[in-house]
């Protein structure tokens, strides 16, 4: 039996064929796909499902700092024990050891870095499929969105203290 994603994948292709649209939506797939028996989920899922979510909840705890850094207080780290690969969660304000600190950074630095290369990827390949295009450009410095995402959060919050 095919794996999640390979099931996913060839629904999909089957899907895209049938709709013959340019682009799709997942949850209209979704919908499809149910309807039409195209997607299994084990119930050993639900706790892959829970795990999801509760990773999603965790990454969306935020704080602000005395200098106005907004930041994400609870950091993943992703470590091999045992032969066995597990996530650890720690907060940044109440634990996690400087070394859990640097691998948090450094393995969301290689995230970015693989989704950088990634998108870069896509572009080359787009790029080379359509000569006849205008080229698509992809900005690799990315220190102008930073400081202007930084400033946008500073308004924002200064906007609901003052509402």
């Amino acid at each position: 039996m095919a794996n999640y994603n390979e099931q996913v994948i060839r629904a999909w292709d089957e899907w895209e064929e049938q709709t013959g649209d340019e682009a799709n939506d997942p949850d209209d797939f979704i919908d499809w796909a149910i309807a039409n028996n195209r997607l299994h989920t084990p119930l050993e899922d639900v706790r892959k499902i829970h795990r999801r979510r509760v990773s999603e909840a965790l990454r969306q705890v935020h704080r602000v700092n005395d200098e106005g850094t907004t930041y994400r207080a609870k950091q993943c780290v992703t470590i091999i024990e045992d032969g066995r690969q597990r996530t650890l969660v720690f907060d940044v304000d109440k634990n996690g050891t400087p070394q859990l600190r640097r691998k948090a950074v450094r393995q969301r630095r290689d995230g970015i870095a693989n989704d950088v290369y990634r998108a870069m990827s896509d572009v080359e390949h787009m790029n080379f499929a359509y000569p006849h295009d205008e080229p698509i450009q992809f900005e690799l410095d990315f220190a102008e969105d930073y400081e202007e995402r930084k400033a946008l959060e500073r308004i924002e919050r200064t906007r609901k203290k003052a509402g």
